[in-house]
């Protein structure tokens, strides 16, 4: 079995990427809470077994890029829709980020500011930070100060950037026609994998890189690799034992300083694996709500922190935060994250109706979705997606 058959015996969807989107949210606020008793970064497990190379934080950013660029990319891959994909993306991204940034900014920091409410808001630091709103990061609030320093509010709001920019990437990839060329789009993976591993090999070169460009490079080559792990799936044996040989691998690879080797091309198949498969306690899901967990934990983490600073147990203040962000990631998901997804086909055909009454009454002619759907509905077979069954995550 490959994995577009396997992809296609779970109705396109995958059955495991639910509870490995919430396993990596936990690694984040795991991570996230042993610097309260760790803060020496080096102290991480995997961080000193990788050699420096990566640390379990990271690791499960990775994870989120893999499945993102595999999950994103048959919905654009089907239709050629930019519209369509760019509602879906925002849909899904920004009315909890919206969310997180205004209750700690309004509520959060208000409760936890030095300073005096009138001073509080009148501070423009109040403002930058609603940046973060767009997924320009901005990392403190006025007077919410942590062991002397100003504290960090939601250390994991970084990533949204380059989880946006990789999106855009895909977008243009689309256009261009590279997700029915795909020799070409191998070649996009493979000038982004040579790039990562120049600069894990020689970081002295990336110094002489804007440092977002680097970091981006460093994420998109997980997402790239997802998103060419789907338009290969054909291809790609679904089988236990190359996804334990993945495995072993990179935890070969890793203590030896050739991660950055192994590891791009190891872990997109071991998450695709897992992902596709059916893993124990997926009926426990009635919903997703990892999106809500990775937004939520951290300004809750930097709360208890203040209000409690003698509690220094890692674990404990994890147990903590988990349950309280679980709860919240539910409240998210039924009155803001759900609702909002409900609205997609809705927000799409408004935007479709008015680039098409902008274009004039020629627009009538176009095919359905308006003049950037690349052929909806030609070339599905040659895929092998069928339009009523690839409802995209």
């Amino acid at each position: 079995m490959t994995f577009g058959e396997r992809f296609a015996a779970t109705s396109y969807r995958g059955p495991g990427f639910d509870l490995i989107r919430l396993a990596a949210a936990t690694a984040v606020l795991l991570h996230h809470s042993r610097g309260i008793e760790y803060p020496d970064i080096r102290l991480d497990p995997l961080f000193h077994f990788s050699g420096g190379f990566i640390h379990f934080g990271i690791l499960a950013v990775m994870v989120f890029f893999v499945m993102s660029g595999f999950l994103v990319t048959p919905g654009l891959a089907r239709s050629g829709d930019i519209i369509d994909y760019a509602v879906n993306r925002a849909l899904r991204i920004f009315p909890a980020l919206f969310t997180v940034v205004l209750f700690s900014a309004l509520l959060l920091g208000p409760l936890l500011t030095t300073q005096s409410l009138s001073a509080y808001f009148s501070n423009p630091r109040l403002y930058l930070y609603f940046k973060n709103v767009v997924t320009s990061y901005d990392d403190f609030l006025p007077g919410v100060v942590l062991d002397g320093q100003p504290a960090i509010i939601n250390g994991s709001l970084w990533t949204l950037q380059f989880e946006v920019l990789s999106y855009v990437m895909l977008a243009l990839a689309c256009l261009l026609g590279l997700l029915r060329r795909k020799g070409i789009f191998l070649l996009l993976w493979a000038t982004s994998y040579s790039m990562y591993v120049g600069l894990n090999f020689a970081p002295g070169v990336s110094d002489l890189l804007p440092g977002r460009l680097v970091t981006l490079n460093n994420l998109f080559v997980y997402f790239i690799g997802g998103s060419a792990f789907f338009l290969f799936r054909d291809r790609i044996p679904f089988s236990l034992a190359n996804a334990l040989t993945a495995l072993s691998a990179m935890a070969l690879a890793l203590p030896v300083g050739l991660g950055p080797l192994v590891v791009p091309i190891g872990l997109p198949y071991l998450v695709t694996y897992c992902g596709l498969s059916d893993l124990p306690g997926r009926a426990m899901m009635s919903h997703d709500p990892s999106y809500g967990v990775y937004l939520i934990h951290a300004p809750i983490l930097c709360a208890l922190m203040l209000f409690f600073p003698s509690l220094k147990v890692w674990w404990a203040a994890a147990m903590i935060v988990f349950f309280i962000a679980l709860a919240l990631s539910y409240m998210s998901w039924t009155f803001v994250e759900g609702p909002a997804l409900r609205r997609k086909k809705t927000v799409s055909r408004w935007l479709h109706s008015r680039l098409a009454a902008n274009r004039g009454p020629n627009a009538a002619e176009k095919p359905e979705g308006g003049n950037l759907v690349v052929k909806n509905r030609i070339g599905l077979e040659k895929i092998g997606i069928p339009t009523a069954e690839a409802e995209n995550t």
